[in-house]
């Protein structure tokens, strides 16, 4: 009799400790909401090629369950109408350094260079980190995010951008509200770069041809490690085997550079992710006979100064003609059927990517092809597209709720939300009232014209005789 109580009592209390939240929380005391939330007569793009019209999205602690015409509406439901808006899955940004700070460069720069390492246990040559882990460096940037998630990113991949063999990067959510659930994986993707490291001051490699030859000596060297032939540990090449299996990005930042990598990627049974640089159109049949999956950063260059004609003589034709075409690479990568993604990287300014993107789809590149290389692109890459990049059941709750398609210059973003927690880029209570207007008062005619931002606009009235009086 006694041992049947006892088996009762397991039963009824362990599930309950075993359900309790571990994460402390210090900053308030406060329940978890476990309620259903409901977002109904939105046209709800579950992918960029699955949409609903008039749907409703449910979803419960930080999860989608459902999405769908006529779903079943539990009763703990908070309801949500977005009549005439849409619904769309939160960005994706595999290539950032988010949250990580540059490294430092070498106290002994400018002294003299040195031909070996100081460091016992490790590689021998300071370029060549595998087992640098970014979840070790990380701090989150509620400002940076912030940024991010007003521009549609709900999830950024993050690494140490230095070296040749940077280490891992880690996946982070753009949860300003819970940082107990931000860190989505700690090694997700390993990293290689045609770059020396800032902080060694060895001498080799001092060229791009050295440090190819490098990464050759490091693959050699790590089989030969593997096959049990060395005496000592090597913390570097053993990082580097344990690291095999997560997704390899080269990091090349040149047409060229990308088919090299690429070469010493099949020479070694490896298939890197090339991180291009924005010029892959001009050898195109090259890069497509790589095989290889892309990111791709949109920091279209700038419009040269041509005013003096001085200087405008001096100024190269290749120079003029990539500026005339860089545009076009989107629409002629997704042409050639290769599969990228897109990056912020090497902007600026964070906010020019929507101002980019809205360029690249006026010089072709499709709208459709645009969103999935922002959402399951990305998220196929790093094998997680059952968690992220689209609103299928169990998937993350991330998304943004727009005031029409994604994708159009008069289209506001009101919200993102990340893992079922609400971020505000535009209170949708809010008219937009921005444009041009006819303006008359006593029969005397008025140009008004009011911009800026929604919460925040400025208008500017020009009389009949062009004289202008702000407000």
């Amino acid at each position: 009799m006694n041992r049947i109580l006892f088996l009762l009592f397991l039963g009824i209390f362990i599930p309950k400790i075993n359900a309790q939240d571990y994460f402390p929380n210090n900053e308030s005391v406060q329940n978890k909401n476990s309620n259903y939330v409901v977002f109904t007569n939105a046209k709800i793009y579950v992918t960029p090629t699955q949409i609903i019209k008039k749907g409703s999205l449910l979803i419960q602690n930080g999860k989608v369950v459902r999405a769908g015409n006529k779903l079943s509406i539990p009763k703990n439901c908070i309801t949500i109408n977005l009549e005439g808006k849409s619904i769309y899955p939160s960005f994706i940004d595999i290539y950032t350094d988010f949250g990580i700070e540059k490294p430092k460069s070498s106290s002994n720069s400018g002294g003299e260079l040195l031909y070996d390492t100081k460091r016992e246990g490790y590689y021998w040559n300071e370029n060549i980190r595998p087992e640098v882990n970014a979840y070790e460096n990380f701090k989150y940037d509620q400002s940076k995010a912030e940024t991010l998630l007003k521009i549609g990113f709900g999830v950024v991949g993050t690494h140490v951008q230095d070296g040749i063999s940077r280490g891992t990067g880690a996946l982070i959510a753009l949860n300003n509200s819970d940082k107990s659930t931000r860190l989505l994986s700690n090694k997700i993707t390993n990293h290689f770069g045609f770059t020396r490291s800032v902080t060694t001051n060895q001498a080799y490699p001092s060229s791009l041809m050295g440090m190819m030859a490098l990464l050759r000596q490091m693959y050699l060297d790590q089989n030969w490690y593997k096959n049990g032939n060395s005496k000592t540990k090597d913390l570097s090449l053993e990082a580097l085997t344990n690291n095999e299996k997560l997704v390899q990005i080269f990091t090349t930042e040149d047409k060229l550079n990308s088919l090299r990598a690429s070469k010493i990627g099949k020479e070694f049974g490896i298939n890197y992710v090339l991180k291009g640089s924005g010029n892959e159109f001009e050898r195109i049949e090259e890069i497509k006979n790589t095989n290889s999956k892309f990111i791709i950063p949109i920091n279209f260059p700038e419009a040269y100064d041509v005013s003096n004609p001085y200087q405008a003589d001096q100024m190269s034709l290749n120079d003029l003609r990539f500026w005339n075409q860089a545009p076009t690479n989107l629409k002629i990568l997704s042409e050639n059927n290769i599969v990228f993604a897109l990056t912020t990287d090497k902007l600026k300014k964070l906010e020019d990517f929507r101002t980019n993107l809205l360029k690249a789809i006026k010089y072709g590149f499709d709208k459709t092809k645009a969103l999935e290389a922002l959402t399951t692109i990305p998220a196929s890459i790093l094998g997680k597209s059952d968690e992220i990049g689209s609103l299928k059941e169990g998937s993350d709750a991330n998304f943004v709720i727009t005031s029409g398609e994604i994708f159009d210059e008069k289209t506001l973003l009101y919200e993102n939300w990340v893992q079922g927690n609400k971020f505000v880029v535009n209170d949708m209570s809010l008219k937009d009232i921005r444009g041009n207007y006819d303006l008359t008062i006593e029969n005397d005619a008025y140009k008004l014209k009011i911009e800026g931002e929604i919460a925040d606009v400025k208008a500017e009235i020009t009389t009949a005789d062009a004289k202008k009086s702000n407000f």
